[in-house]
Order: structure tokens, then C-alpha cells, then sequence
């Protein structure tokens, strides 16, 4: 029941074109989690010139902390969500023990000393093409 990036998005694209829409993002990110990169698509029956969409829905995305960078016309069979090639995570940890203040939200603090040779020897271990089968939607293909 909080608000979302899907929710923005949609409330942004009614306001331009009077149309409800689903959009549909490449993967979901949990409560908390920054997407940087994410790609969504929705469709629509108006047309926009060159640009005009994205502007009309980062106007429109204000006060939200959302910016869409680029919006384009796609093949009719483009589907975010079974579209995507390939993903990427990116894990901070900031080890002071000073409090945060621009990283607040985006980074792990932890204030006592950390064994960086035991984490890097365990992240080994994370390296690689693994299946995440058992973690996606049924409905996906």
C-alpha cells in the first residue's frame, strides 16, 4: 500500500494521454532498492514526437524521485519484462563510523572493522551465471 514506481508511472501517463495504462518493468526491485537503468514499457494509442513523451512524463513524475531518460517506440512483440538480456547488482558497503549523509538509503554503513580478505574470499562464491528459476513469477517465460 505504498506508493511506487509503477504507480508514478502510470499516474503520469494518464495525466498526458487520458489513457489507463499498465506498465510493465523488466523486474521488480523490493522496498528500498535503487533501479538504475530499469526498462519498462506500457502501450498507447497516441502518438508523441521525438522526445515529447519523455518530457511530458518526467514533468509530470515531479516531486518523485523517478526521471525517465529515454522513451522510444518498440516492436509491437517488445516485453519488458521477457525482453531483458541481462541484469546487474551492485552491493555498497561503507565502512565508517562517521554517519551517512548523501549515501543515506543507497549504502550499507557498518561502523566496526571489517575482514576484507574473509568477504572477498566469500564473494567468490557469488561470481558466475547462476539460475534464478525458482525466484522469478510463474508467468515467466
Amino acid at each position: 500500500n505504498a506508493p511506487t514506481v509503477q504507480g508514478a508511472l502510470e499516474t503520469a501517463v494518464k495525466a498526458i494521454c487520458g489513457e489507463d495504462v499498465r506498465v510493465h518493468g523488466a523486474g521488480r526491485t523490493d522496498a528500498g532498492v535503487h533501479a538504475r537503468g530499469q526498462v519498462a514499457h506500457c502501450d498507447i494509442a497516441k502518438h508523441f514526437p521525438p522526445g515529447r513523451f519523455r518530457d511530458g512524463l518526467n514533468a509530470h513524475l515531479r516531486p518523485n524521485p523517478i526521471g525517465v531518460l529515454a522513451a522510444d517506440i518498440v516492436p509491437d512483440d517488445f516485453e519488458a519484462r521477457f525482453s531483458a538480456t541481462k541484469r546487474h547488482y551492485l552491493y555498497r558497503i561503507t565502512n565508517t563510523r562517521a554517519n551517512l549523509a548523501l549515501d543515506i538509503g543507497r549504502v550499507w554503513r557498518v561502523p566496526r572493522a571489517l575482514d576484507a580478505d574473509a568477504m572477498h574470499k566469500a564473494a567468490q562464491r557469488l561470481l558466475g551465471k547462476h539460475d534464478f528459476t525458482t525466484f522469478r513469477d510463474t508467468e515467466c517465460h
